[in-house]
């Protein structure tokens, strides 16, 4: 199974719109993950237009009716997906111990705007940072970022730009 994951896209506010390269992807992977941030309708809409596989939740900055948490299994694996403002930007420590309390395999989270892949004992870390490269907190713009996760016997995944 493969999975394209996305989130921190702030259009219109920051952004103007979704690349292309990401919609196209979204076809052709078995879902789309979502970490929030989408800030309008019309993001939410591309995506389930791209793949009716979409898992998305409400992030800081959404004023959708999205759920915060989310969680599922693939292939005997627990995925948890959260926004993650609700720990501080990059608090790693919190998500940890948030994963360890749900036994998650793997959490999906965004916020930071920074790719991050990082595997720790039986839990993958997966950030796939900003997929419009908008501004960090600091007004500091960012680059372009997804990440696909494989979910085969193992567990896998990859940060890619957006280009």
């Amino acid at each position: 199974m493969k999975y394209l994951i996305v989130g921190d896209f702030h259009i219109p506010a920051r952004a103007e719109k979704i690349s292309e390269q990401i919609i196209e992807i979204g076809k052709r992977v078995n879902g789309i993950i979502c970490t929030g941030d989408l800030t309008s309708k019309k993001v939410l809409d591309e995506l389930k237009k791209a793949n009716k596989n979409l898992i998305v939740v409400k992030g800081n900055c959404d004023f959708l009716n999205l759920p915060r948490y989310r969680e599922f299994e693939v292939e005997n694996r627990k995925i948890g997906v959260i926004h993650s403002d609700q720990f501080g930007r990059g608090n790693l420590e919190a998500l940890k111990e948030f994963a360890k309390s749900k036994n998650l395999n793997v959490l999906i989270f965004g916020h930071t705007h920074k790719s991050l892949v990082k595997k720790e004992e039986n839990l993958l870390l997966l950030n796939p940072g900003t997929a419009t490269g908008v501004l960090l907190g600091a007004e500091v713009e960012t680059e372009r970022t997804y990440a696909i996760l494989q979910i085969n016997e193992k567990l896998s995944a990859e940060i890619k730009r957006v280009g």
